[in-house]
C-alpha cells in the first residue's frame, strides 16, 4: 500500500468534508473563470465603447430588441453565458429593451458583482470545509501516533530521542495538516482551473491558443526536474528540526547539570551547530520554491504576452471582436497566474509523500513486546512466582541475567541486593513484561506471562520505580493516577499509608497543590511518598519497589513497609532489607546467595561484605539497578 493510499484510509471518515471543499472550490472557479470572465469582457467592452447599440453585429454579446437570451447567437461563448440564463433572463432582457450603452453598462456592472458574490460565497465555505478536514486530519493521525507511542515498549525509548518522537506528533502532524487544507484545494483547484480556461480559450481562438499550448512542454520539464530534489529537502528539513527538538529538551532537562558544571557556552555551541543545519535545509528548500514558481510564472507571461501580440493583429484585421479578445486576454490572465500555482502541485505532492513517510515510519513500527494470538487474561493474583532459568539481554551488549531461578510465594517479601550493574532493576522489568527473557520463563500462579494479556498483567502488578516522577498536576491527581474511579476518602487513606498525609496537610493548598514538572516542587522524600501512595491506591497483587524508600527517614520507612502486603524490594540503603522474608543477593546477574538477613552476616559473604562497607565504616554504597 503505497503513502497515498493510506493517507486516504485515514481520510476516510472525513472524506465528506474532503469532497465538499473540493466541490465547493471547483464551483467557484468555474463561476470566476468563466462566467465571471465573460461578464468582465463585456464590461470592458461597454465602458471603451466596443459595444455597438443601434445594428449590432452578429458577434455582439447582447441584443437589443429584447430577444430572450436563451435564442442568442454568440459565436464561441454562447454557452458559457447560458449557463447564467436562468439567473439573468428576466433582468438582461429588460435592459437590453433600453438599446443604449448604459444600460448594458449597468446590466454587466451588477450580473458582476452578484456572480462575484455567488463566487466568493462557495469559495468561502469551500475554504471552511478544507480547513475543517486538515484539523480533523491532524487531530486523528497525532492521536494514531501517540497511542501507538504508549504501546511501544521501553526498549525503544532507550534508542530513540524523545525530542524526535515530540517532533513526529508536533511538527511533522503541522507539515501535514498544512498539507492538506486550503493548500491542496488551491492546488487541486489551479489544474482545473488551466483546463477550463484553455477550453475557452480554444473555442475563442485555436490559432491564439496554439502559442499558449507552445509553453506547456516547459512548464512540465520544469517541475518534474525539481519533484524529487523537493521531497528529499522536506525529509531532511523534518528530521533536522527533529534533531534540533531533541537537542534543546535534552538540554533544558538537565539545565543544573549544564549550569553546576560551567557548561553553558559549550551547550551553546553545540545548540547553534543544529541550528545552523536546520537553518541550513529550510533555506535550500526556500530557494529550490522560490525559484521554481517565479520561473513557471515567467514562462506563462512569457507566453500571454506573445498571445497579446498575435491577438491584437487579429483584431486589427477584423479577424476577432474586441469582445473576444478581452475575453481572450482574461482568460490567459487566468490562466497565466495558475500555472505558478500548478507548479505547487508536485511540490505538494512530494512534501506530503516525505512528511507521511516520516510519520508512518513510526505507526509501523511492531512493538516486540504485545498479546500473542491464544493470551488469556489473569484472573486474580494468589501470588505463587517463579522464575525458572531466566536468562536475557538488551538488544546490543552481553548477557545481563544468566539462568536466574527462584520462588516467591505469596505473602512473602523478598530483597534483591547487589552491587551497581548486577542486573536487579532488569529482573524486575522482566516480572510486568517491560522486557521478554531471551531463555527460561516466569511463571504466575501457574501461568506463563508471555500467555497472559498484558493489561491483566500489569493491573496486578504495582511499580515504584527508581526515578520517581510526578505528573505536572496536583497531589490529588498524581495519586488518583493509580485508580481513577477511587474516592477521597480512598486517596486520604493512601496518603496515610505511605506516610504522606501528614506533609501534605501541612501545605497551603493540601491535596490541591500543584507538584510542578516532574514533580520539582516537591523534595526527593515527598515525591517518593506520594508516587507509594499512588502505588498503594492501585492495591495490586504483586508491588515492586525500585529503591524508593532510600529518601524515607527509618520511622517513615517502617510505617510504609507496614502497608504493604506482597513486596519485592531493590534495596539502596541495607537497613532497609533487614525485616524481608528473603534477600537474595546479586552479582554480575547472577543470583551468588540467598537467605535471611542474620543468616547472610553468619556467612560471611558478599552480603556481609556489603553490610560492612555501608555500616561498619559508615559508607553509603548506592547499589542502583542497571
Amino acid at each position: 500500500m503505497t503513502i497515498f493510499q493510506r493517507l486516504a484510509g485515514i481520510a476516510r471518515p472525513i472524506q465528506r468534508d474532503l469532497i465538499g471543499g473540493l466541490i465547493h472550490g471547483i464551483i467557484s472557479v468555474v463561476l470566476e473563470t468563466g462566467v465571471v470572465n465573460a461578464l468582465a469582457a463585456g464590461l470592458v467592452a461597454a465602458i471603451v465603447g466596443h459595444v455597438p447599440v443601434d445594428g449590432m453585429a452578429s458577434h455582439a454579446i447582447l441584443p437589443t430588441d429584447g430577444t430572450p437570451l436563451s435564442t442568442l447567437q454568440m459565436p464561441k461563448i454562447e454557452h458559457l453565458l447560458n449557463q447564467s440564463k436562468i439567473l439573468f433572463d428576466h433582468f438582461v432582457s429588460f435592459f437590453a429593451k433600453a438599446n443604449d450603452r448604459h444600460s448594458l453598462l449597468i446590466f454587466f456592472a451588477v450580473a458582476t458583482g452578484l456572480t462575484v458574490l455567488i463566487k466568493c460565497i462557495f469559495q468561502a465555505r469551500g475554504n471552511f470545509l478544507m480547513n475543517r478536514f486538515s484539523n480533523r486530519m491532524a487531530r486523528d493521525v497525532r492521536q494514531q501516533l501517540f497511542n501507538h507511542m504508549t504501546i511501544l515498549p521501553p526498549s525503544y525509548y532507550e534508542t530513540e530521542q524523545t525530542g524526535s518522537q515530540l517532533s513526529r506528533i508536533t511538527n511533522d502532524v503541522v507539515m501535514l495538516q498544512s498539507c492538506m487544507g486550503p493548500q491542496l484545494a488551491e492546488v487541486l483547484q489551479a489544474p482545473v482551473t488551466v483546463v477550463v480556461s484553455l477550453a475557452m480559450m480554444f473555442f475563442v481562438s485555436w490559432r491564439l491558443m496554439l502559442v499558449v499550448l507552445c509553453i506547456a512542454p516547459l512548464v512540465a520539464v520544469l517541475v518534474s526536474t525539481c519533484g524529487k530534489l523537493i521531497r528529499n529537502i522536506s525529509y531532511m528539513m523534518q528530521v533536522r528540526l527533529g534533531e534540533l527538538n531533541a537537542g534543546l529538551i535534552e538540554r533544558l532537562t538537565n539545565i543544573r547539570v549544564i549550569q553546576s558544571f560551567v557548561r553553558e557556552k559549550y551547550e551553546n555551541t553545540r545548540i547553534a551547530a543544529l541550528n545552523r543545519t536546520y537553518y541550513l535545509e529550510t533555506m535550500r528548500s526556500v530557494l529550490v520554491t522560490e525559484t521554481l514558481s517565479p520561473a513557471v510564472e515567467l514562462i506563462a507571461w512569457v507566453g500571454m504576452v506573445a498571445g497579446a501580440i498575435l491577438g491584437g493583429n487579429e483584431v486589427l484585421n477584423g479577424r476577432m471582436s474586441s469582445q473576444q479578445f478581452f475575453f481572450f486576454v482574461l482568460l490567459g490572465q487566468k490562466a497565466g497566474s495558475q500555472f505558478k500555482r500548478l507548479s505547487r502541485v508536485n511540490q505538494l505532492k512530494e512534501q506530503t509523500y516525505a512528511t507521511a513517510e516520516r510519520i508512518f515510519s513510526t505507526l509501523d513500527i511492531v512493538p516486540e513486546i504485545q498479546d500473542i494470538p491464544e493470551a488469556c487474561p489473569l484472573p486474580p493474583v494468589e501470588g505463587h512466582i517463579v522464575f525458572d532459568q531466566v536468562s536475557f539481554r538488551y538488544r546490543t551488549g552481553n548477557p545481563v541475567l544468566h539462568d536466574i531461578s527462584f520462588t516467591v510465594e505469596p505473602g512473602e517479601v523478598i530483597a534483591l541486593v547487589g552491587p551497581s550493574g548486577s542486573g536487579k532493576t532488569t529482573l524486575v522489568n522482566l516480572l510486568p513484561r517491560f522486557y521478554d527473557v531471551i531463555s527460561g520463563s516466569i511463571i504466575i500462579d501457574g501461568r506463563d506471562i508471555r500467555h497472559i494479556t498484558l493489561d491483566s498483567l500489569r493491573e496486578q502488578v504495582g511499580i515504584v520505580p527508581q526515578e520517581t516522577l510526578l505528573f505536572g498536576g496536583t497531589i490529588y491527581e498524581n495519586i488518583q493516577y493509580g485508580k481513577l474511579d477511587a474516592t477521597h476518602e480512598e486517596i486520604t487513606d493512601a496518603a496515610r499509608a505511605a506516610n504522606a498525609l501528614e506533609f501534605i496537610e501541612r501545605l497551603p493548598q493540601g491535596f490541591d497543590t500543584i507538584v510542578g514538572e516532574r514533580g520539582a516542587r516537591l523534595s526527593g522524600g515527598q515525591r517518593q511518598r506520594v508516587a507509594i501512595a499512588r502505588a498503594l491506591l492501585k492495591n495490586p497483587r504483586i508491588l515492586i519497589l525500585d529503591e524508593a524508600t532510600s529518601a524515607l527517614d527509618t520511622e517513615s520507612e517502617y510505617l510504609v513497609q507496614q502497608a504493604l502486603e506482597r513486596l519485592m524490594l531493590i534495596a539502596h540503603r541495607l537497613s532497609t532489607v533487614k525485616g524481608a522474608t528473603r534477600i537474595l543477593v546479586m552479582n554480575q546477574g547472577r543470583i551468588v546467595e540467598s537467605g535471611t538477613h542474620q543468616m547472610l552476616l553468619d556467612h560471611g559473604g558478599l552480603y556481609a561484605r556489603l553490610y560492612d562497607m555501608q555500616f561498619s565504616k559508615d559508607v553509603e554504597i548506592e547499589i542502583a539497578g542497571v
